[in-house]
């Protein structure tokens, strides 16, 4: 079971009853997307995740069409962004909070997140990479790519995509500075980001609602374009490596 499978899955014991539970998650915007990064101090972080796809994606671009991308080899020690936990969540209540009003409706998304959050660090422990800032980065763009095109990447791709930004985000200084608290927020941003659309996505599928699923593509667009300054539409994932649409 990949990772996406896996957080699905979870999201599917959690979400059963229908598509109509997600209706409050709807009126995303990326000036609402936009507050909740303001509000909890994660703009800086931001721009260095976008600045690190930016590295990623010219990197992709210098590469001639074709060539073999090496595969990752497994993690076994920690990285240049491994954080230690803090051993609670720090932004799934007030992500929540920030998408409704309703507090029906900001339990069943704490449930949902809460789930997704279990099944994504369990299979980022089986590949290794636990506890990763530059894991739940590539999860996040694979998540938003595979809601706007159906194209699910491929595992060898992700985890390549996870070595190129740990190895971006190694050689940023303003990244070393950050404290392990300051990391999981920018962790947690970005699992709650892929999460999201993922869950809509999901029930969109089961229940045949294009109408969901379009407003769940636009999530996803909103999403990536908020947190990585790029949407979906213009990354594609090969075997082995994440690529730009020129």
């Amino acid at each position: 079971m990949n990772v996406f499978r896996a957080v699905l899955w979870s999201l599917a014991l959690v979400a059963a009853p229908a598509s109509a539970q997600y209706s409050g998650f709807t009126n995303l915007s990326i000036p609402s997307m936009n507050s909740f990064i303001a509000t909890q101090q994660l703009s800086a972080q931001v721009r260095m995740s976008q600045r690190a796809l930016d590295r990623v994606t010219h990197a992709a671009d210098s590469t001639p069409a074709g060539a073999a991308q090496p595969a990752p080899a497994p993690a076994k020690a920690p990285t240049a962004t491994t954080f230690r936990q803090s051993g609670k969540r720090l932004l799934v209540q007030r992500f929540s909070a920030s998408l409704s009003d309703d507090p029906g409706e900001v339990k069943q998304m704490n449930e949902a997140f809460t789930a997704g959050f279990k099944a994504f660090e369990a299979e980022a422990k089986r590949l290794g990479r636990p506890n990763s800032v530059a894991m739940a980065f590539a999860y996040l763009v694979g998540v938003c790519v595979m809601v706007d095109s159906d194209h699910e990447a491929p595992e060898a791709a992700l985890l390549t995509l996870q070595a190129k930004v740990d190895a971006a985000f190694g050689e940023s200084p303003e990244f070393r500075k950050l404290t392990d608290v300051e990391k999981q927020k920018l962790y947690e941003t970005m699992v709650l980001m892929a999460t999201l659309p993922l869950a809509g996505y999901m029930v969109a599928k089961e229940h045949h609602d294009d109408e969901l699923l379009q407003q769940y593509r636009a999530i996803a667009a909103t999403a990536l374009e908020v947190t990585l300054g790029v949407r979906p539409d213009r990354l594609y994932f090969t075997e082995n490596s994440l690529e730009l649409k020129q």
